[in-house]
């Protein structure tokens, strides 16, 4: 069967108004996703991904209260995660993923709008989980950058805006979630005698684990949105929600601006200082000067 032929008899069956057909063609999804990211021979194009999208789309359609539309979330996430094993099908199915949010946008409703806010969060965090397998690679990354830059992070006035305003509210909390999952944080008390030690001892190693993960380059598509997007309002999201997030200074990822313009304070007032002393020096040279005249 060709990746085409499939991939209709997959959308058929996931945009099925009946759950146990869904669950069924969703999980012969999975194995279809693995068995295609194995084999070297018939790749999925993106047209068939997006294909396949628009029917998991309607599979979270159909499916209503809030615990079904949660598993179904987290399931769909996972296929980035646990069934796609090859770098350009990864950056293919995220595409297509972010190609039917932006087309089906316009036709969400209100009562459905926090399903598919949901289902966003899902596969970023399972994008994050994937990128993180891969120990954050750096080629694999950068394609995964231009998918982003070039759909939902391009700034482009046709995108709803929307879109790029979740991932905003989402990137830094899903980022976080992802790279210290296997960190064990005990609960901390300020009222213990070992408060400040224990503290900063979880500070330095949340430094050295985002040490080796290019957490700039993640962040980049919002640093550019920050300077570059046509909509003010779009530039102000990106700069107080992802760029000025304090957490990336707590990680050591960007210095504390506050900081800096101390820092800047303190080497003015030296300078001054040294300006002044330079100031009397003088006055004494033309003291000694007159005296010897």
């Amino acid at each position: 069967m060709s990746s085409a032929t499939a991939s209709s008899a997959f959308v058929r069956k996931l945009a099925s108004n009946d759950k146990k057909t869904r669950d069924g063609a969703l999980e012969s999804l999975r194995r279809y996703l693995a068995s295609k990211s194995t084999s070297k021979h018939n790749k999925i194009s993106l047209l068939d991904y997006e294909k396949l999208w628009k029917g998991l789309y309607f599979s979270m359609w159909y499916c209503d209260r809030a615990p079904a539309q949660e598993r179904l979330s987290e399931s769909l996430g996972k296929l980035y995660s646990e069934n796609i094993n090859d770098h350009s099908n990864f950056n293919l199915f995220v595409k297509a993923f972010f190609q039917i949010m932006i087309l089906q946008w316009p036709s969400i409703d209100q009562w459905r709008i926090d399903k598919y806010y949901l289902l966003i969060r899902r596969v970023l965090r399972h994008n994050f989980k994937y990128l993180k397998s891969q120990n954050w690679d750096n080629k694999l990354i950068q394609g995964w950058l231009l998918v982003l830059n070039e759909g939902i992070l391009s700034g482009d006035k046709s995108i709803p805006m929307a879109l790029p305003y979740h991932l905003c509210d989402i990137f830094i909390e899903e980022l976080e979630l992802v790279i210290f999952e296997d960190l064990q944080e005990e609960e901390l008390n300020k009222d213990d005698k070992d408060y400040l030690e224990k503290y900063q001892a979880l500070i330095k190693t949340k430094i050295d684990i985002c040490s080796n993960i290019p957490i700039k380059d993640l962040i980049s598509p919002f640093a550019r949105l920050n300077k570059e997007a046509a909509l003010k309002t779009l530039r102000e999201k990106c700069k107080e929600d992802v760029l000025d997030d304090e957490r990336l200074i707590t990680w050591g990822v960007v210095e504390d601006e506050d900081d800096e313009d101390e820092d800047d304070e303190d080497e003015d007032e030296d300078n001054e200082e040294e300006g002044k002393r330079g100031e009397n020096d003088d006055d004494e040279e033309d003291e000694d000067e007159w005296k010897g005249f």
